[in-house]
């Protein structure tokens, strides 16, 4: 009985999954079209030789920076969303008067270079692109990757799609978080959103920091959202002491005895 009720629960939220699907699909393509970003982002795929992301990541970033009015944005991965970015801060600009930035961080000469040649004359006054090579950094038990050297600005909103994220040490790699953001929420009381583009490994470590409640990974967008957090929501401490209260996160804490003792007790 248990094994049809799981074969059912499935099916069906496979099936709502694909009709949020669909519904994105179309807001998506409506969105592009109604708020000018469909020559943009043709312009940028004619002249970048990276492969972007999803439409839907570029609609979940405007509406974001347009909705929140967002003055401030860290951009870790230069790319296409950069273009798109800039063109919300413009049109806040326009609309409401507000003078935004976006800082954006790459780690990869080659896409820093093209990133600076063909940028938007239009856009340039809402973006600084800048180079610089990713480092290991850790915290408290966290350890993950982080750009060597960022701008200080009192960054509303940080975009998780960078630097790389392989640490090698010796013969060997592994594949690890991104560390920005928890970089930047040390240094701050203000409260401050991260929108991460598919990286599970980033919102693991962001959960453990901040708390599952704090964390969604969102399907079928396949983005992960940590809204307004700041350094009083963080759960880990460098010390490491308050680790007990992300045990819940990852593993059973329980009154019992190892289960090969339980006849001798």
């Amino acid at each position: 009985m248990s094994n049809l009720v799981n074969r059912v629960t499935h099916k069906f939220e496979v099936k709502k999954r694909n009709a949020l699907a669909k519904k994105i699909k179309s807001f998506t393509a409506n969105y592009i079209q109604q708020n000018g970003l469909a020559a943009l982002l043709d312009d940028a795929n004619k002249k970048s030789a990276s492969t972007g992301t999803n439409d839907s990541d570029y609609v979940a970033l405007h509406s974001y920076v347009r909705h929140y009015k967002v003055k401030y944005i860290l951009e870790c991965g230069t790319g296409r969303s950069t273009w798109v970015l800039a063109h919300a801060l413009q049109q806040n600009h326009k609309q409401f008067g507000i003078e935004g930035k976006i800082i954006s961080m790459e780690s990869v000469s080659q896409w820093y270079e093209e990133a600076s040649r063909i940028f938007p004359e239009d856009l340039k006054q809402y973006a600084e692109v800048h180079y610089s090579p990713a480092i290991p950094y850790q915290y408290s038990i966290i350890r993950g990757t982080a750009y060597s050297s960022v701008p200080a600005y009192p960054y509303d909103l940080i975009f998780v799609d960078g630097p790389e994220l392989t640490i090698k040490q010796d013969e060997y790699s592994y594949e690890t978080a991104n560390m920005d953001f928890i970089r930047y929420v040390l240094t701050t009381e203000k409260p401050v959103t991260a929108i991460v583009d598919t990286r599970l490994r980033s919102c693991l470590a962001y959960g453990m920091t901040f708390g599952k409640e704090k964390v969604k990974f969102l399907r079928p967008w396949m983005l992960g959202i940590v809204e307004n957090v700041s350094k009083k929501d963080m759960l880990l401490h460098i010390d490491g002491q308050p680790v007990w209260h992300t045990t819940k996160q990852a593993v059973q804490v329980t009154v019992d005895v190892p289960s090969w003792l339980k006849n001798e007790l």
